[in-house]
Formats: C-alpha cells, structure tokens, sequence
C-alpha cells in the first residue's frame, strides 16, 4: 500500500510539474524577442545597420508573432518626392517577397514561433509612414 502511495504521489508531482512548464513558457513574443537578440541575429542587424546607417535608423522588435523592422530616414523627403519613393518602395519589396518569406520560415524553425510574419515599415524623418507590408511563413 505504502509503494502505491509513493507512486501515486510521484504521477502527481510529474504531471503537476508538466503543467507548471507549460504555463511558465515562453509567449511567441518572447521567443521571437529571444532570437532577435540572439548573436548570431544581432551580428544580421548590425551587418544591416552598417550598411544602410548612414541613410536609415533602424529597429527590430518583436510584437506578438511578428518581426518587425522599422527603417526611418534620416533625411527630410522633398514633399514632391513622395509618391515616387512610396512606388519605388512598393516596386522594390514586392519583388523581395520570398526573401522576407523565407525569414519569416526561419522564424518559425528556429525561434519556435508557430505564426510568424515579417513587417516592415518605412517612415520618413518625421514618423510618416510611407511603406508598410507584412510578409507570413508560407510553411
């Protein structure tokens, strides 16, 4: 009796320890927040940052399931101007689809996110929005 007892008890505790895992997970936001941060993405963002710094400021946070990069000139846009770089925009990331698809697949496998997308967003100096797309996994 006193055997079946102390196994009982030891179910018990494993099955309560497996719901306690579960429940103190990490959310998706934060896994992809994690993989953001990791080296190997940061050494991507900075690689990125290098490239474009001199033109752009650029972010990358997580929110929920999404990766988004937030790029901002960091010079005035010429009123006139405008529709034309919002078409070369439209122009340039559409053609770039697969590419931000396959990022957001990556996503998916190695930070562990079930939904993951890609967004981007372009802004001008002031914070208008001039582009903005959201690219999903497509597996």
């Amino acid at each position: 009796m006193k055997k079946i007892a102390l196994t009982l008890v030891a179910v018990v505790l494993a099955v309560t320890s497996i719901f306690c895992f579960v429940g103190c997970g990490e959310s998706s936001e934060q896994k992809l927040s994690n993989y953001i941060s990791s080296d190997a993405c940061q050494k991507e963002i900075d690689t990125m940052k290098s490239s474009f710094g001199s033109m752009l400021d650029i972010d990358v946070k997580a929110e929920g399931e999404k990766a988004v990069f937030t790029f901002a000139y960091k010079t005035d846009i010429p009123e006139e101007s405008l529709d034309t770089v919002k078409s070369t925009l439209e122009n340039a990331f559409d053609s770039m689809s697969s590419t931000f698809e396959t990022f957001a697949n990556e996503l998916k496998d190695k930070a562990g996110v079930d939904n993951p997308s890609v967004v981007i967003e372009i802004n001008t100096k002031d914070g208008t929005n001039l582009f903005s797309k959201t690219y999903n996994a497509t597996k």
